[in-house]
């Protein structure tokens, strides 16, 4: 919990950092009430963490109930810690030589902070919620793409309040950043590789594996359409620094052995990520 609350502090920080220091400075919206925010600055001189707390407030007694017990507890912080660093970090000078640096970098750092919040179980707020409150409305729409679309929107109203063409694509570019950068801090250091072993030495292959590596391998019956004769084949999942060892065991047990390796971009359970984490 403590970790959790760490991490969300710090996610937080790298967000407003992004957002006080080189998205909003220069008009540049990538979606969520951030966007909001940034328009009301610009228009009436209201401070961003107001913003963030008022509107998120709002939209999380509406959608509260869609959330477990732990996550209310971590978003609702979460919303409160980015308000308070938005204040903060609005003390850091801004950089305003360069928009597409100033994308570049906004989108980068918005999308690690995101990232970092919501790979904890927890939320910021935003279009979240307003997503889950649609997903009600529209249950046949998946929720990441009702989200693109109010994030998009709010994109799209900005550039027209601001009356500028130039200042929506660059917002539109810097939530693609961030939505990349997003999914790649969730799925970061959960990458693992699966091994499909086809050989004539099964036995000693897996009896290696359970007794030297102490890990899984499971047997799974197949037919070979050809010869129509049944066989076995091993799957196993590594590491990718584990790889080389596990091809190097199986060419000296059986050098004509025919493996397949996939790319696995998440493995839950002994020896990879606890479930309590998720």
């Amino acid at each position: 919990m403590f970790e959790d609350l760490i991490h969300i502090m710090i996610g937080c920080a790298v967000l407003a950092v992004g957002i006080n220091v080189f998205l909003a400075p220069n008009k540049i919206s990538a979606g969520g009430i951030s966007s909001i925010g940034t328009v009301l600055s610009h228009l009436f001189g209201i401070r961003m963490s107001l913003t963030n707390l008022f509107f998120n407030g709002i939209l999380f007694v509406f959608g509260y109930k869609s959330l477990g017990r732990y996550a209310v507890i971590q978003t609702l912080f979460g919303i409160f810690a980015l308000s308070g660093f938005l204040e903060i970090t609005s003390i850091i000078p801004i950089y305003t030589e360069n928009n597409i640096i100033s994308v570049l970098c906004g989108g980068v750092l918005m999308g690690v902070g995101v990232g970092i919040v919501v790979k904890c179980g927890a939320s910021t707020g935003g279009s979240d919620f307003a997503g889950l409150m649609l997903k009600k409305v529209f249950p046949h729409i998946s929720l990441a793409r009702l989200i693109m679309v109010i994030d998009c929107t709010i994109v799209v109203i900005s550039g027209l309040v601001f009356k500028s063409f130039t200042v929506t694509i660059y917002s539109i570019l810097a939530l693609f950043i961030s939505s990349i950068v997003t999914d790649k801090i969730m799925t970061v250091g959960d990458d693992a590789k699966e091994i499909q072993i086809f050989s004539s030495e099964l036995q000693k292959i897996s009896d290696y594996i359970l007794e030297q590596f102490e890990r899984g391998v499971t047997g799974i019956h197949c037919t070979g359409m050809y010869s129509k004769l049944d066989s076995m084949m091993l799957m196993c999942v590594v590491t990718p620094k584990e790889l080389p060892i596990y091809l190097k065991l199986i060419k000296e047990i059986d050098k004509n052995a025919f493996i397949i390796i996939s790319d696995v971009h998440e493995v839950i359970g002994e020896g990879f990520k606890n479930i309590d984490k998720l």
